[in-house]
């Protein structure tokens, strides 16, 4: 299938969603519970990063560049060595995200969920998602007004959940907030079974469970691109949303705080005015 996205239409979408699956069996499986002593970095404390992501984010530059010429490419480790990349996603033009082992803490502990991420943008706006899960082998792909689809199929629009939040299962990351909102995230949500807190794993699994309504909402302290930027498109294109807290629908260019994501557009203002006592425009909008 031809990616039909009038910005897209020089790039199979088939041929990058094998690329990621190549470099995924070829660079990053084998390293899976085989990494040695000196394979596992710290980028910063407590943030790992492994050969297998430096190796797989530059197999995935090159392939990407070859599919597409003349494009150009933010990885996260690339970003991690000179964050002067990170300003090529605001630039215009077709620009690649890559995120090539989204949960690295995971895969560095031979825990399962993490994934290979890549997005598309297109004058600073994501017109095409992947998500790889390689241990689950499932491939998550959204194209601008073309709909989320797993591994070809369609993700139909699910009934709308209950609208009492304590029914609803979340995925809260409060690491990023500060002190006080940090506070009244954990307070709210200790001892509630059904909302995982500060544990969760990749966001290369939490969007595509939001996307399925397996999760209702998502909250994320940080927005940098690789982790949110396939998923949110993701989400959008199967009925859900995706905004910063003042309300704003989430910019894969913007790498402000905060970010509420829902399975259903439609509880957005709900869960965020339970969740932050306020209405998002209490903020003026950027």
């Amino acid at each position: 299938a031809t990616d039909r996205n009038p910005m897209a239409s020089s790039v199979r979408a088939d041929s990058v969603a094998e690329a990621i699956r190549e470099v995924s069996a070829e660079v990053i499986m084998p390293r899976f519970r085989a990494l040695g002593p000196g394979d596992v970095m710290e980028k910063n404390p407590g943030d790992l990063v492994t050969v297998a992501d430096q190796l797989a984010e530059q197999a995935l530059t090159s392939r990407l560049l070859d599919l597409d010429p003349g494009s150009a490419v933010v990885g996260e480790e690339a970003v991690a060595a000179n964050h002067t990349i990170l300003e090529r996603a605001a630039a215009g033009g077709r620009v690649w995200i890559i995120d090539p082992i989204d949960g690295t803490g995971s895969f560095a502990r031979g825990a399962t969920r993490f994934a290979v991420m890549v997005a598309l943008l297109d004058e600073g706006q994501t017109v095409s998602g992947w998500i790889w899960q390689p241990i689950d082998q499932r491939m998550y792909t959204a194209h601008l007004g073309q709909g989320a689809h797993c591994d070809g199929i369609k993700i139909e629009p699910r009934p709308t959940p209950s609208h009492d939040l304590s029914e609803m299962t979340g995925d809260v990351r409060t690491t990023f907030f500060v002190d006080q909102q940090r506070l009244e995230l954990l307070q709210r949500f200790q001892d509630k079974e059904r909302v995982v807190v500060d544990r969760g794993g990749a966001c290369g699994y939490v969007y595509p469970e939001l996307a399925t309504g397996e999760l209702d909402f998502a909250v994320f302290g940080r927005q940098y691109p690789w982790d949110h930027a396939a998923g949110a498109l993701l989400l959008e294109e199967s009925g859900g949303a995706a905004r910063d807290l003042s309300g704003s629908a989430y910019e894969p260019t913007h790498t402000t705080w905060g970010l509420l994501s829902v399975s259903h557009r439609n509880q957005w203002e709900l869960i965020h005015r339970e969740l932050f006592g306020q209405e998002a425009t209490d903020r003026p909008k950027p």
